[in-house]
């Protein structure tokens, strides 16, 4: 009888184990993005594609909600803004600090950083930018699930993120003699 208790409790154990949510540390956080996001603000939402490559070095686009087409490209080297065959560049992003796409790519830019999130629970990280925000990730990818902004009453929630792909350029041809 002793022994049947004792092995209940053991596998009782394992599968209790085996249920647990994952945990994912600030170290497993995926800050290269490739999906969409929905964006609500204080001037209304937007649905637009996101890509983000590294600090400073990120693309939006205006998919619905807004003036669909509508690109902002911050490159590192500066900013530009293009819409319907229009271009306009400079070194310095032109947005206001409380703008919807600059306050996501500053955000990432600064939650990338060493030392800046802190882990609060179930896969939410806390940080500050100027400004308190939260993000959380998929526990099982890394992916960036949400980010929200309370300060600039800026939420974003990402999804359909593009499968990643590595291209490699195969020359089997034989070369020549």
């Amino acid at each position: 009888m002793r022994r049947n208790m004792i092995a209940a409790a053991a596998a009782l154990c394992l599968l209790l184990g085996g249920c647990a949510k994952s945990r994912i540390g600030v170290e497993d956080l995926d800050f290269q993005l490739d999906c969409k996001a929905n964006v609500h603000y204080s001037g209304g939402s937007v649905t637009c594609s996101f890509q983000r490559l590294g600090p400073e070095n990120a693309a939006l686009e205006i998919l619905s909600g807004g003036p669909e087409g509508l690109c902002w490209n911050w490159n590192g080297d500066g900013f530009t803004a293009t819409f319907q065959g229009l271009a306009a560049g400079g070194k310095d992003c032109v947005l206001p600090q409380d703008s919807f796409a600059a306050v996501m790519v500053h955000t990432l830019d600064q939650a990338e950083k060493p030392g800046s999130l802190i882990p609060t629970h179930d896969n939410e990280f806390s940080g500050n930018a100027g400004y308190d925000y939260t993000l959380t990730a998929d526990p099982e990818t890394g992916k960036i699930k949400t980010l929200s902004v309370p300060d600039c009453n800026v939420t974003v929630d990402f999804y359909d993120y593009a499968e990643k792909t590595i291209e490699v350029d195969l020359n089997l041809a034989p070369e020549p003699d």
